[in-house]
């Protein structure tokens, strides 16, 4: 009785959660940014006390993959 116990408990927590959609965005809906647009985005961060987290989105250019920044978010800053 206690090994089909412990058999279910393990059972069920080995069970993985069901996986969410994700969408692939194309280039053409992805619009990078300025360079003036991300010093002014890392510097609204740094002057509200926060630290600036960059996103990165990829595109083609002349052939070769380059990476270009999307968006530009605030967070916390790690103290250690």
């Amino acid at each position: 009785m206690k090994y089909a116990l412990l058999l279910l408990v393990l059972v069920g927590c080995a069970s993985e959660p069901k996986m969410t959609e994700q969408k692939l965005i194309m280039d053409k809906e992805i619009q990078a940014m300025g360079r003036n647009e991300v010093i002014d985005a890392v510097k609204q961060c740094e002057t509200s006390g926060l630290r600036a987290i960059t996103i990165y989105g990829k595109r083609k250019i002349n052939g070769f993959t380059a990476e270009t920044i999307v968006d530009v978010t605030c967070g916390p800053k790690w103290y250690y």
